[in-house]
């Protein structure tokens, strides 16, 4: 009886992730719908959100095939690595048996990230199209032109539903996961005060005339595909690490600026120095969250095991003031 429970509540428990999930990317593609301008619906509200509904759940479908092949793949390797790992160690083979399972370990990080960096850039926008192509096949109210177009809308749709995630998670029993997705929002709504900031201190920065609403909705997508390539950087040189960012950070702005041809309101940065001023002014508002995120790794970091002492205060030898 206890095991049909559990494996009830682990079926429940996967299906709220999955609705979430679904959830999560039906808010990307409507605000995709909203900014991109060669992409609309139209038609009743009701139309509208069975397109979004429909193409949500084909995007969903393609990311979840893609991580489940990945998965799969992968699985033999991570297996064999954990196994190496969990073995004592072998103190007098060489170093390339020794550094073995953390060596596979790292490599297969670095293909998850490109893998995950694949998924990003190829089936979120395929799975947008392909969804508003059967949507209009079926005559419901959905256009999607344009290769560029349908790149940016993946895009939006991805960092969206990352963030209406996050959002989500605030709703999560775990103190510990509600905490997380606080400091992930966080984070996002500093990175989108701080753009607007430089919007209204640059002159070179601004947003194209729109409804406050529609302007508010600009910078918070600009904010969640700022936050999207994250890097961390430890230097020994004082100042040298956030000066590296920053620049690093200029990049990745001067790419959504140029993404943004394709979004109304469009985000304009007219000059190097103030695509550079908006980049350092997102990353100083985005500090307060930052520093929140090394307290929390501090906290939950384990304390490294007291060694004990060789000499404890009990060891009968003779002792004085000059010991």
């Amino acid at each position: 009886m206890t095991a049909n429970t559990g494996l009830g509540h682990g079926r429940t428990g996967r299906g709220a992730a999955a609705v979430l999930r679904l959830a999560s990317v039906a808010a990307g593609v409507a605000v995709a719908a909203l900014l991109v301008v060669d992409f609309r619906l139209t038609g009743s509200a009701g139309r509208q959100i069975l397109v979004v509904a429909l193409t949500a759940a084909l995007v969903s479908a393609g990311i979840w095939a893609a991580s489940s092949l990945t998965a799969l793949l992968m699985r033999p390797s991570l297996r064999r690595a954990r196994g190496l790992l969990a073995e004592e160690p072998d103190l007098w083979g060489s170093d390339r048996e020794f550094f073995a399972p953390m060596r596979r370990l790292m490599f297969l990080g670095v293909v998850q990230t490109l893998v995950n960096l694949l998924v990003l850039l190829t089936v979120y926008p395929l799975g947008l199209w392909a969804g508003v192509r059967i949507c209009a096949a079926a005559g419901l109210p959905a256009r999607l032109s344009g290769l560029w177009p349908v790149f940016v809308s993946g895009l939006l749709v991805a960092v969206v539903a990352t963030t209406a995630g996050t959002f989500l998670g605030l709703f999560r029993r775990r103190r510990a996961g509600r905490a997380a997705a606080a400091r992930s929002l966080a984070a996002v709504l500093l990175n989108a005060a701080g753009l607007a900031l430089a919007v209204l201190v640059l002159d070179g920065v601004r947003l194209d005339a729109a409804p406050g609403w529609r302007q508010a909705l600009a910078l918070c997508a600009v904010a969640s595909l700022f936050m999207l390539p994250r890097i961390t950087l430890s230097l020994p040189v004082p100042g040298i690490a956030s000066i590296v960012l920053v620049a690093y950070h200029c990049l990745v702005l001067w790419l959504i600026c140029a993404a943004f041809a394709f979004v109304d309101p469009r985000l304009h940065a007219d000059g190097f120095w103030q695509l550079a001023g908006a980049a350092a002014i997102m990353w100083a508002a985005e500090w307060p969250a930052r520093l929140a995120d090394r307290r929390a790794q501090g906290a939950a970091a384990q304390p490294a095991p007291l060694l004990p002492d060789p000499f404890p205060p009990d060891h009968g030898f003779p002792s004085g003031p000059l010991y």
